[in-house]
């Protein structure tokens, strides 16, 4: 089962995902599947406050911010996904790593396939887990004029919720701390 947790900055989206995961898993292997770039001061300080945050609820770490596919079939019975929006930002834009190796972005971002890609690597994580609960931004509602690397972010985190919210057995989207269940509420009523 996948179920796409959507919601603006600081709405509350992380910490709901989170609940849902723990309540669903049970005793499961859980997986924090963690996509943030170590970039800096400030990732390193995000990264240990979440770290904190999921501290003895059982959770195996793995810290992987682009090409996620790869790691089907060797995390947990249950993962949580955190997040899609970082996770396309590596894809497009590269990922460079603190010991300074990098993983290129698209050379063409405007005509990448970026999200395909993307959605096809989680489609590949949610056939090898029994549940998987993937975090994203809901992005799209503010500001007025970006640049086109912004905007071709935007355009591709778009596609990406879109078709996986096709994929996903259920959609809820967190606004201001309140989950708002757009697709499959039932499955979590016979829960």
């Amino acid at each position: 089962m996948m179920i796409l947790v959507s919601g603006g900055a600081a709405s509350g989206k992380s910490e709901y995902a989170e609940e849902l995961l723990l309540r669903l898993a049970g005793a499961e292997r859980k997986t924090y599947l963690a996509t943030m770039q170590r970039d800096g001061m400030e990732a390193e300080e995000r990264i240990a406050h979440h770290k904190r945050l999921r501290h003895g609820q059982g959770f195996q770490a793995i810290e992987c911010p682009a090409n996620i596919g790869r790691l089907a079939g060797h995390c947990g019975e249950a993962i949580l996904l955190e997040c899609l929006s970082n996770l396309t930002a590596n894809e497009l834009f590269g990922v460079i790593h603190s010991d300074g190796t990098e993983i290129p972005g698209t050379e063409d971002l405007f005509s990448s396939d970026v999200a395909d890609s993307i959605v096809s690597d989680v489609v590949s994580l949610k056939k090898h887990a029994r549940l998987l609960v993937v975090v994203t931004n809901e992005i799209f509602s503010d500001g007025l004029f970006y640049s086109p690397e912004t905007v071709q972010y935007i355009n591709e985190l778009g596609r990406v919720n879109r078709m996986l919210a096709k994929y996903a057995d259920a959609v809820v989207e967190v606004v201001y701390g309140i989950p708002v269940w757009r697709k499959g509420k039932e499955i979590m009523s016979s829960r």
